[in-house]
């Protein structure tokens, strides 16, 4: 089958577009040929790179939803751009477009485009919070235009989680054409993970019994950082020998940088910045650390959970991931989950449950499956179609 994933290009390190990388891989590797469709805007230039080195890559002129003034009021009504692209889809003669969104109301352009393309198609959308819920400006209207949009989707919406499918519901209706395929990741061996972990914490100077909290993802405002930072002040009030390691890098690193210094834990610090290879880190650490105020179904959890690594999460995500069967009382301030992950005992018992969901519920291989079989249903829905 020839898949044309496409971007709707916000960038080349979000959980959104790195997951069509790693869907592209494991397709590929799977026996399909897949080829990627981005914008030829510089902030796609490290993604499309990455993807060439086993896919097709197709570069286009098109402009992001955040790069227009108007946002997605002029998007959603940019029938010449949806035609546009639409023909250039076309030429490129796959057997299924699967559409990728960041959010509800990117790339309705793009929406739109898959109507006039003529061909099978699904799209994925991983954030399903709405404008007004995340306190847009305008946000009401900004719903309305996307869910008027979206309502004329041709084919299979996709949430990438239990709770973001529950969204799309209510957004689009009992009636709108939703699936859910939960997002995957790869699942690293018992053996590479013991290797990383002593190798890693080595090259960063840690001792055996020297506990490590990590945190992964850009430093912008949904991700909170300095939340991180307070959380870790905390810690090490308690666990004067503590250290916390941010891999990422992003807007906010000044302000992280002065409040790291505000909180005198600078030295307790370790900030990588941005690596394509996270996993050592995964392995180092002891814990994961996420305070994101709102996520799709963040792959940075999953990596921790596949690493086997207890996960902290804030109590606005828990709600969202209670499934992922993340210890009740890691939800909530120190020295509650504090205590627990000082015993290695219960870490390891913790971790381990993560890692044995991980790998039965969240692997990249169950994840590509179930998007080919959604493929294959679009190819059937069209071939029956009068």
């Amino acid at each position: 089958m020839h898949i044309l994933l496409v971007s709707s290009s916000s960038g080349s390190r979000g959980g959104g577009e790195l997951f069509l990388l790693t869907l592209g891989q494991t397709l590929q590797s799977a026996g399909h040929d897949v080829t990627l469709w981005a914008s030829a805007h510089p902030r796609m230039d490290e993604l499309t790179q990455k993807f060439a080195g086993f896919g097709q890559v197709h570069r286009d002129a098109y402009k992001n939803t955040y790069d227009r003034r108007l946002r997605s009021f002029s998007d959603a009504c940019d029938i010449l751009s949806a035609r546009r692209v639409a023909a250039s889809w076309a030429g490129l003669q796959a057997d299924v477009i699967h559409l990728n969104k960041q959010n509800l109301e990117d790339g309705l352009d793009l929406v739109l485009a898959t109507c006039f393309a003529g061909r099978p198609s699904v799209c994925t959308i991983h954030v399903t919070q709405t404008a007004r819920y995340l306190r847009a400006r305008f946000g009401s209207t900004r719903d309305a235009v996307a869910r008027l949009v979206l309502r004329q989707y041709p084919g299979r919406l996709i949430a990438i989680g239990a709770s973001r499918f529950v969204d799309l519901q209510r957004f689009l209706g009992l009636q709108a054409n939703i699936g859910l395929i939960e997002n995957g990741v790869r699942i690293p061996s018992r053996a590479e993970l013991l290797v990383l972990r002593r190798t890693t914490r080595a090259r960063l100077g840690l001792n055996d019994g020297q506990l490590l909290g990590l945190g992964v993802g850009r430093m912008v405002d949904q991700k909170r950082p300095l939340l991180f930072l307070e959380q870790a002040a905390l810690v090490r009030a308690r666990c004067p020998e503590a250290a916390f390691c941010w891999v990422g890098d992003g807007p906010l690193r000044v302000e992280w940088d002065r409040t790291a210094g505000r909180l005198a834990i600078a030295s307790a610090l370790i900030t990588p910045g941005w690596t394509d290879d996270v996993l050592p880190y995964y392995a180092a650490a002891d814990f994961f650390l996420h305070t994101a105020a709102y996520e799709g179904l963040p792959l940075a959890v999953l990596e921790a959970l596949a690493a086997g690594l207890p996960c902290v999460v804030t109590p606005n995500l828990y709600e969202d991931l209670k499934f992922l069967q993340i210890a009740r009382v890691l939800q909530t301030d120190p020295p509650g989950w504090e205590n627990v992950l000082a015993d290695p005992r219960q870490r390891a018992e913790i971790g381990e449950r993560g890692r044995e969901l991980a790998t039965g519920q969240y692997s990249l291989e169950r994840m590509a499956q179930e998007y080919v079989k959604a493929y294959a249903s679009a190819l059937t829905e069209a071939m029956e179609r009068p």
